[in-house]
């Protein structure tokens, strides 16, 4: 055992004093001999003395090791003279190693965080909850042009109105915010959450600069608005250029000819009357698209969602019982909302149109109007049984006027999104066959 070696010596120890003791008893009581009893009880001292020394020496060693264990120094090892003295020295030598490494990973792991979040192509900013900063990483500073910041204070003699979005982030919602830094604007998405380490309470900001994603997203989303746009100009403007060069010839040859009669005049009249269809037509285009631009915003009040179900399925009744669909209606909670009304029913309107003409001639036609809350949001769905939508047109079903109908405008899903942002929310789609799902949570 680790201890053997201190307990022989000092069981030796206090054999030899206790053999002193009784020397000096011996002494005195039956050789009654001054002499001899004074070299006993000197001999007691003697034995008292080297096992205080013992144990104070053990004890002292002891405490030094504790001692360098608090303060984490770990350099202080036992010579192998110490270790054949006692074992407990050894043990000594082993903990301090088994601590130096445990320190020693400690470290490497600290510098090996610290790499990481230096070289990250995201700010990171730690405050306390007096808003000191415990830990700012290069790439906040680089955007900052800063050198250091230790205050929340002094982040905002850099920028107030990103002082102030840090400082008032809900915890785990995720913020946009367009901040212009001498000279130049950076879109930048701001998240935050909470910790506790060593019973303080700690608030991470991340920081990440999304210039580059809104870039592509809105040159890609510009892309798809000219093509659409283009496809329906063109559809209009080139039967109206044919055609109008067609009659222009004809009635050049005509008049040079001096072969006006009834029937040229009928066909120049029809070819006119085409030419002012097509021209409506583009007229009304360009109608919708300024009615796209240009939704008012809306005006919040209290809706019940359930009555606005019962609502729109009696605007759809003739529809609905023309072609015998099933409605259900699912709403948990009697569940109300804040929302412009007007809006939200005209938004509920296209989706449950758009369902009507999806599932219209098939032979058990369905479509469900749901309500529930998740996370605390409420979402609505409309959910139809039709034969879905295809791969290839999904991700263009929200561009204004794309549409796959053939009488379609190309506005109304369009107008959903915008309806839905302007409400702080959003409109997804989920499309299988058989299953069409039209989610807007707000």
């Amino acid at each position: 055992m680790i201890f053997n070696n201190f307990k022989i010596k000092f069981f030796i120890r206090i054999l030899i004093l206790a053999l002193a003791i009784l020397a000096l008893v011996y002494s005195i009581l039956i050789l009654n001999s001054f002499i001899r009893s004074l070299f006993a009880f000197a001999f007691c001292i003697l034995s008292i003395s080297e096992l205080l020394k013992f144990t104070n020496k053990t004890n002292k060693d002891f405490n030094s090791f504790l001692n360098a264990l608090i303060y984490e120094d770990f350099t202080n090892l036992y010579s192998k003279s110490k270790i054949r003295e006692s074992n407990v020295y050894e043990l000594f030598n082993k903990l301090n190693e088994k601590y130096r490494k445990i320190a020693f990973e400690k470290e490497v792991q600290h510098a090996f965080l610290q790499t990481i979040v230096k070289h990250i192509n995201i700010g990171i900013i730690v405050l306390d909850k007096e808003n000191k900063v415990v830990l700012i990483n290069s790439f906040l500073l680089e955007l900052l042009k800063a050198n250091t910041i230790n205050t929340l204070d002094e982040l905002g003699q850099k920028s107030i109105l990103l002082k102030n979005e840090i400082e008032g982030i809900s915890i785990n919602k995720p913020k946009l915010l367009e901040l212009t830094l001498y000279g130049e604007l950076f879109r930048l998405s701001i998240n935050s959450s909470s910790f506790k380490l060593e019973g303080n309470q700690y608030k991470l900001v991340s920081i990440q600069d999304i210039n580059m994603e809104l870039d592509e997203q809105e040159i890609s989303s510009w892309q798809k608005l000219i093509r659409v746009l283009t496809h329906e100009i063109m559809n209009s403007v080139t039967p109206i250029s044919s055609l109008s060069s067609s009659l222009n010839n004809l009635l050049i040859k005509a008049i040079s000819e001096n072969k006006v009669d009834s029937k040229h005049l009928e066909y120049l009249s029809k070819g006119l009357n085409a030419v002012q269809d097509r021209s409506e037509g583009l007229i009304k285009f360009t109608e919708a698209y300024k009615k796209l631009t240009q939704i008012k915003h809306p005006e919040f009040t209290k809706v019940n969602v359930k009555k606005l179900f019962e609502s729109i399925v009696l605007l759809h009744k003739a529809k609905i019982e023309e072609h015998k669909i099933l409605i259900n209606i699912s709403v948990s909670n009697d569940a109300n909302l804040l929302a412009d009304k007007l809006m939200l029913e005209q938004v509920l309107i296209n989706l449950v149109n758009n369902s009507i003409q999806a599932i219209e001639n098939l032979d058990k036609p369905q479509v469900n109007l749901k309500c529930f809350e998740e996370k605390g949001r409420i979402s609505i769905q409309v959910i139809d049984n039709g034969k879905g939508i295809d791969e290839d047109k999904i991700d263009k079903i929200f561009i204004p006027f794309f549409t796959t109908k053939d009488q379609g405008s190309g506005i109304g899903l369009s107008f959903a999104r915008q309806v839905m942002r302007l409400h702080k929310g959003s409109i997804n789609v989920k499309s299988v066959p058989e299953e069409t799902i039209f989610t807007i949570k707000f």
